[in-house]
C-alpha cells in the first residue's frame, strides 16, 4: 500500500475514533497525515469513498485476526469457538479500531457496495452456521439471525471484558464461559 495513502487511512482512524466521523474534515485529515490538503483527493475522491475504504481496512485486519490459525477440519463448535476467542481478542487488543469499526457497521455512511463485498467476505461463517443447521445442531433459525444474536453476544463479552479490565486467566474464564452461554443458547 503506498506510505501517503497509508497515512491517510490511519489519519483517518485516529480522527474517526476520536471525534467522529462528521466532525473530521477532510482537511484535519490530510494535516494530521502530514500531506497537503488536496493529496488526500489523489488517493480518495471523496470522504465518503475514504469512510468506506476505512471500514474496508478494519474489516479486513479483523478478519486477518480471526483466520490466523482458523481450524479448517475442525468441528463446527471448534471453528466457531475459535472465531469467538479471536474475535474477543482482535477487540481488547485494538479497543479504538474495534469501536471505529462497530460504529461504522451501525452507521448508514458505509456504501450499499462495500458492505455487499464485506458480507462476500463473511461467507465462510455462514457456511458454518448452515452447515450446522443441516445437521440439526443448531435451534431452527435463520443464518442472519444466528449472526446478529453472535455478534451481539461477542460485542458484550469486549465490553465486559474491556470495561472490567479482565487479563490472564479471568480473561480467558470470562471467554470461556462467554461462549459456552451463547453455545447453549443456539444449539438443540
Amino acid at each position: 500500500m503506498n506510505d501517503k495513502r497509508t497515512q491517510l487511512l490511519e489519519a483517518s482512524i485516529d480522527l474517526f475514533a476520536d471525534e467522529g466521523f462528521w466532525n473530521t474534515p477532510t482537511a484535519r485529515i490530510a494535516r494530521h497525515a502530514g500531506v497537503a490538503t488536496g493529496t488526500l483527493f489523489n488517493y480518495f475522491e471523496s470522504k465518503d469513498v475514504l469512510i468506506d475504504e476505512v471500514y474496508m481496512q478494519l474489516k479486513h485486519e479483523w478478519m486477518h485476526h480471526i483466520m490466523q490459525n482458523f481450524p479448517q477440519n475442525g468441528t463446527i463448535k471448534e471453528q466457531i469457538e475459535h472465531i469467538w476467542f479471536r474475535h474477543i481478542d482482535w477487540g481488547l487488543g485494538f479497543p479504538r479500531r474495534y469501536a471505529l469499526k462497530q460504529q461504522l457497521a451501525l452507521s448508514d455512511l458505509v456504501s450499499d457496495e462495500v458492505q455487499q463485498r464485506q458480507q462476500e467476505a463473511l461467507a465462510f461463517g455462514f457456511e458454518i452456521v448452515e452447515r450446522g443447521m443441516a445437521d440439526g445442531l443448531f435451534v431452527p433459525i435463520s443464518a442472519e439471525y444466528f449472526g446478529m444474536l453472535m455478534v451481539a453476544n461477542l460485542d458484550a463479552a469486549v465490553q465486559y471484558a474491556s470495561a472490567h479490565h479482565l487479563k490472564d486467566m479471568a480473561l480467558t474464564r470470562h471467554i470461556t464461559t462467554s461462549f459456552e452461554i451463547f453455545w447453549r443458547g443456539v444449539t438443540n
